[in-house]
């Protein structure tokens, strides 16, 4: 890893935050901040990151990214059951006019990609869906033909307004074979601990699909899930039918929305519909805890997209960046 050095020019300083705590604050006071790229989920990946800072000359905190590494360079984005881990703009950033907020992101955003690229020999993010202003990477290398281009990558999750849920204008909304799987259905829905239980489903939703899951995979959705129900940002929620569990769905959560990160059925039990009545309970839940937004993560695919969609959720978009300088 290159040591980074700052132009004596530049109005902006990067920095390695040492202090989680300010860091957690940045990560909850940014719009773009989300429960990905907070300090306690990065730890529960178990490889090496850094949280860099962009402050000004007189310190004031201005944005944050948090990168994670592998050997000398960024690890590929997105990383694993990780979707989101790019630039936050700092609550005074993103408090300015409309005409001062954009100035500054586009010159924070510019100088964040030159200084990383200073210390990485890539470049590689998967930016929040509320991350908007991609011109600093589309004007990389701008109008010179023989310098590294950016790859910007379209993807996509489905995203729903929690604000004044009702449960019954939700169901109305929803697709019909949903709202039917709910209504005929009378699963026991409760909160487990029970990981051992969820981790044997996952594997068999896999195995179902004639996918063979890695045990480091295995692994690190173990402690993924171990961490956020020790913490308090996660919750695993199970539908039982006849005292039987025929599904099971990880969720975490940040101050304003919800993400289903994991969901796994008993293949033998696939009969009992149990996902969609477990995932509208969950959501009212959510709903009235408090929360504005719930987040599929992820459309990406057809049937799993076609799954969450089906639940009226509005389409999303969201974008990853990679450059290498070293091809």
């Amino acid at each position: 890893m290159k040591e980074h050095s700052s132009k004596l020019s530049s109005p902006y300083v990067l920095s390695v935050c040492t202090d989680m705590s300010v860091w957690d604050t940045l990560v909850h006071e940014s719009p773009q901040g989300h429960v990905f790229s907070c300090s306690a989920f990065l730890k529960s990946l178990g490889v090496q990151y850094v949280c860099y800072l962009v402050t000004s000359p007189q310190s004031e905190l201005l944005a944050g990214a948090s990168i994670v590494i592998e050997g000398e360079r960024m690890a590929r984005a997105p990383f694993e059951f990780t979707p989101h881990q790019g630039i936050m703009f700092a609550k005074s950033v993103s408090r300015l006019s409309n005409q001062k907020r954009i100035t500054s992101e586009f010159r924070i955003t510019t100088f964040l990609i030159e200084a990383l690229l200073n210390v990485y020999p890539n470049f590689s993010m998967a930016m929040s869906p509320f991350f908007k202003d991609f011109r600093p990477f589309q004007w990389h290398s701008y109008g010179k033909v023989d310098l590294p281009k950016f790859e910007v990558i379209q993807k996509y999750t489905g995203h729903l307004s929690l604000t004044d849920f009702e449960l019954d204008r939700f169901l109305s909304s929803i697709r019909s074979v949903r709202r039917q799987e709910y209504k005929k259905t009378q699963h026991l829905i409760q909160q487990s601990d029970d990981l051992s239980t969820f981790l044997k489903l996952y594997q068999q939703t896999f195995h179902r699909q004639g996918l063979q899951i890695a045990f480091q995979t295995l692994d690190l959705v173990r402690n993924i899930c171990a961490v956020a129900l020790a913490d308090g940002y996660g919750r695993l929620s199970s539908a039982q039918v006849d005292g039987r569990v025929a599904s099971m769905a990880f969720f975490v959560s940040d101050k304003t929305c919800a993400y289903y990160l994991f969901g796994a059925n008993d293949p033998e039990m696939r009969d009992a519909r149990a996902s969609s009545k477990l995932l509208i309970d969950n959501i009212s839940s959510f709903a009235a805890s408090g929360l504005e937004r719930f987040d599929f993560v992820g459309v990406n695919s057809p049937q799993r997209g076609d799954f969450k969609l089906s639940f009226n959720s509005e389409l999303v978009s969201y974008q990853v960046v990679h450059l290498s300088t070293d091809n």
